[in-house]
């Protein structure tokens, strides 16, 4: 049967397959049902599979560049394998070439895949005392002057770097399920800047926007020497339009250095944009440089509280040149990647926390990095007087802070709990036996930590040895159970609930 199916799919010459690209076809099927349209588009859709080897188990896919390459390797060669193993019955190892300068580089894949975001802060992140985990999925890229073009008739304005903050880099962002896609589009842009214009990053306060901001300046700067970066906040460039024409009577250039500032360079980074709402006269003055900006393919890189479409006061013409750029949004850091800034932090600024003590902050920290940075300050400051920071204290800390504190319910209390209920053990509640009362059990117990902490549904499914897929029927399982109140289910979990404020 397995032979049957290789003849139909490939054409077998010397050992080496064919027509390999119907494989490409089923693989990208496959992905496409399962990511984002825009990362299916700009990263998985543009490759080919080079070619297929039966006698080594090779499958080597071609790239457009090496940032693609890379990120394929990183987010989805581990399911790229899942899918040529269900549809050949053949383990596979994959091989990635990309396209430079009409020659192809062979490159082997790389060991280290997508892994959740706490993982990978452990096992690479501090290594050789220098980032280098989840948040560089792209490898660095070597530039050089030859690569740089200097502005047409770029006059000689003194640019200020000092403007960028050095200690927003690429390297220390931590990237987890809410920042990736603007991580990977602001990295983007410094490797091949004006391809994304503008990009608009939008999101909440606190969650890293003004960090990805001057990481794209600092990273610009250091890889394209003389590069032109003007970063500023809209308040910055309002007092820069309103101080030109104060003084235009005094000094008849004054407009003209203005223009100088924000015209004549190579990559322009507003926070804050949204401060121009009902600014008439800056509206237009930023409309023509932006205009200028976008025409010559100069980098822009907007930063918001919102997106676009949600900016009242502002032009509409504006409105419609941001939207017609490549949007990204941040949202609240999930659980896991809370618990990875927090051992980030701590590591970096030399505060010893228990696993429980790290676990409670980050399940009543909602999301705002810069709360967490608060109170790991307070705590740093108790350590001087305390020998031990316990958890009572940090408890104190915490209740100052926020109004609502969640009683911390840990995924071990809730298997534990619902085991005694139900008398079955832990280990068959996360076996793999299939008896009806154990699943129905062990289905009840992956909803309530679903529903009873800040887990996602790939962390309880490590926690489960389960997929992401049987999470999440587990979970949508008891959920109808519940609506239908099928054998008395809701009562059981009540029951459970209740045990489990006890604890």
């Amino acid at each position: 049967m397995i032979t049957f199916f290789y003849d139909i799919l490939f054409l077998k010459v010397g050992g080496v397959m064919s027509n390999s690209n119907f494989l490409w076809e089923i693989i990208i099927k496959k992905l496409k049902t399962e990511v984002d349209p825009e990362v299916f588009s700009t990263w998985i859709e543009p490759n080919f599979i080079d070619f297929v080897d039966m006698k080594k188990k090779i499958v080597t896919i071609c790239s457009p560049n090496l940032l693609i390459s890379e990120y394929l390797q990183n987010f989805f060669d581990i399911k790229i394998k899942e899918i040529i193993k269900s549809s050949t019955s053949v383990e596979f190892n994959l091989f990635y070439n990309y396209l430079e300068d009409d020659k192809t580089t062979i490159k082997e894949s790389k060991k280290n895949h997508y892994k959740n975001t706490e993982d990978v802060i452990l096992e690479n992140f501090f290594s050789k005392d220098k980032p280098s985990g989840v948040q560089n999925i792209f490898s660095k890229q070597h530039f050089s002057d030859k690569s740089y073009t200097k502005p047409k008739d770029a006059l000689n304005y003194n640019y200020d770097k000092s403007s960028l903050n050095k200690k927003f880099l690429f390297d220390n962002f931590v990237v987890g399920e809410g920042n990736v896609h603007a991580y990977n589009l602001a990295y983007s842009c410094t490797v091949a800047p004006g391809e994304h214009n503008p990009l608009f990053i939008y999101g909440g306060v606190g969650l890293g926007k003004t960090h990805l901001l001057h990481a794209i300046g600092n990273e610009l700067v250091d890889n394209y020497p003389g590069y032109k970066v003007k970063c500023v906040t809209s308040e910055q460039f309002l007092n820069d339009y309103v101080n030109s024409i104060q003084i235009g009577n005094k000094n008849k250039n004054a407009a003209e250095e203005f223009r100088k500032k924000y015209r004549e360079v190579d990559a322009l980074l507003i926070d804050d944009i949204q401060f121009l709402s009902g600014k008439t006269g800056i509206q237009t003055a930023f409309f023509h440089t932006f205009n200028e900006l976008y025409l010559n393919q100069k980098q822009i890189v907007l930063i918001s509280d919102r997106e676009p479409n949600d900016l009242d006061g502002l032009d509409d013409r504006l409105v419609s040149r941001f939207d017609s750029g490549v949007l990204a949004d941040i949202t609240p850091p999930d659980y896991e990647t809370r618990v990875a800034i927090i051992k980030y932090k701590c590591k970096k600024n030399n505060i010893s926390l228990d696993d429980s003590i790290i676990s409670y902050i980050s399940g009543n920290i909602s999301g705002n990095i810069r709360q967490i940075e608060g109170i790991l300050k307070e705590i740093k400051f108790k350590s001087t007087s305390v020998a031990n920071i316990t958890l009572s204290m940090v408890e104190n800390i915490i209740k100052h802070r926020v109004k609502n504190i969640k009683k911390n319910i840990t995924p071990e209390d809730i298997i534990n709990v619902t085991s005694d209920f139900y008398k079955i053990s832990v280990d068959d509640i996360l076996s793999s036996k299939r008896n009806k009362e154990i699943v129905n059990a062990r289905m009840i117990a992956i909803y309530l930590c679903r529903e009873l902490t800040n887990l996602s549904l790939p962390a309880i499914g490590k926690l489960f040895n389960k997929d992401h897929s049987s999470i999440f029927y587990s979970n949508s399982k008891i959920s109808s159970m519940i609506l239908e109140n099928t054998n008395n289910i809701l009562n059981d979990i009540e029951n459970i609930k209740e045990k489990l404020k006890k604890i």
